[in-house]
């Protein structure tokens, strides 16, 4: 690895495009006045824990989408791109989710078809796959190399990937459990575990891959940094596959030991 160029990069090639920032100013401004606005007239206040969760998932947010990493997975590195879809998808959702109080989004959620929607017993099911499905269908090679290679398709796949990815994180992390419950904490457990097939499966297909899959990569970008596109690509299959395994296993492992602190006591009072 090259890491004169990659430090230089990193210095130099932060982007700053106009309607990502403008988004981001939108969605933290539009936060800032919820919490402290209209919950000040509400009567209502957002947590310390809550404001902290929130702002960490929007600086990571917009790290992911005007630093250099996103530089580097547009024009050099599959692996940067890997890493930045991990960040959208499996960090960000769950912070703004858990920092987002649901005093604030009840209006918006408080109608009939949505609390059908959320109480349905396929919801889950739904949400998992639109997510999943979307995800691994991104990332074949035939469709991988035409979306990215335009800017405006490229960034409105992220935008879908956040989105989709909000939606499949709600039977965990709903802020509104009363309109869109949670799943019970066994189900929760169940559907982290059953979420580590499709990041499994197309990260092995892109890590054990003999040729090069993506053409998109397929130049002097990863030689750029001295990798090979192959290796750059199972860097990046290997990001989807363990990384993104671990993600869900290390949540499966922290539910399991509060459901089980939380049945102990039940059982004991202790």
């Amino acid at each position: 690895m090259n890491w004169n160029a990659l430090l230089a990069l990193s210095v130099t090639q932060w982007d700053f495009h106009p309607e990502r920032v403008a988004l981001l100013l939108l969605i933290g401004a539009l936060y800032v006045d919820g919490v402290f606005v209209i919950g000040r007239r509400w009567g209502e206040h957002a947590s310390r824990a809550q404001i902290l969760s929130f702002a960490l998932g929007w600086s990571i947010l917009a790290l992911t989408i005007a630093s250099p990493l996103h530089h580097l997975a547009d024009y050099y590195l599959f692996s940067a791109h890997m890493v930045q879809h991990e960040l959208i998808t499996l960090i960000v959702p769950p912070l703004l989710l858990l920092g987002t109080p649901g005093w604030l989004i009840r209006p918006l959620l408080n109608h009939p078809w949505v609390i059908t929607a959320g109480r349905s017993q396929i919801y889950p099911v739904v949400a998992f796959g639109a997510f999943h499905l979307f995800f691994s269908l991104v990332h074949l090679p035939a469709i991988y190399d035409q979306v990215f290679k335009i800017e405006v398709v490229h960034a409105g796949i992220h935008g879908v990937l956040l989105v989709t990815g909000l939606l499949t994180w709600l039977p965990i992390f709903s802020p509104v459990p009363d309109l869109i419950p949670r799943l019970s904490v066994p189900g929760q457990m169940l559907y982290c575990f059953l979420a580590t097939f499709p990041a499994t499966l197309v990260g092995a297909m892109i890590t054990l891959s003999d040729g090069s899959l993506y053409t998109y990569y397929n130049t002097a970008g990863p030689l750029a940094f001295g990798i090979s596109p192959i290796d750059d690509q199972a860097v990046g299959g290997l990001i989807m596959w363990v990384i993104g395994g671990t993600y869900y296993y290390a949540l499966l492992t922290a539910l399991f030991f509060m459901w089980a602190r939380r049945e102990e006591v039940h059982a004991y009072g202790a």
